[in-house]
């Protein structure tokens, strides 16, 4: 019979699988504003009085965000680790959703 690798016989342990709860609550929290924001523009748009130039003003902004976020990641992991940055990414998503929920005007998000 074969053994398994010392790194895969090993229990999975409480640190790790908060790690793992915590990437897959980033990944959630990365696709939920733009899945959010593709299902409620028409009723944001005509509720705010908008149209689709703002709505590319808007997409436009939040790209120029994750190509900032897409080059300095592997810094921010180098310099705070893994879970730390997953912790804050996901806090930071929570607070600017939030934060937009509550704003009075579609240019404050």
């Amino acid at each position: 019979m074969e053994r398994l690798p010392a790194v895969l016989a090993r229990p999975v342990t409480r640190p790790r699988r908060l790690l793992v709860v915590l990437a897959f609550l980033a990944f959630i929290s990365l696709g939920l504003p733009d899945t959010l924001i593709g299902v409620g523009w028409p009723s944001m748009a005509s509720e705010l009085a908008i149209g689709l130039d703002a709505l590319g003003l808007f997409l436009i902004a939040t790209s120029i965000g994750y190509l900032a976020a897409t080059f300095t990641s592997g810094q921010l992991i180098a310099r705070f680790g893994v879970g730390l940055l997953l912790a804050a990414s996901t806090l930071t998503t929570s607070v600017a959703l939030f934060g937009i929920a509550l704003s009075p005007a579609w240019w404050l998000w």
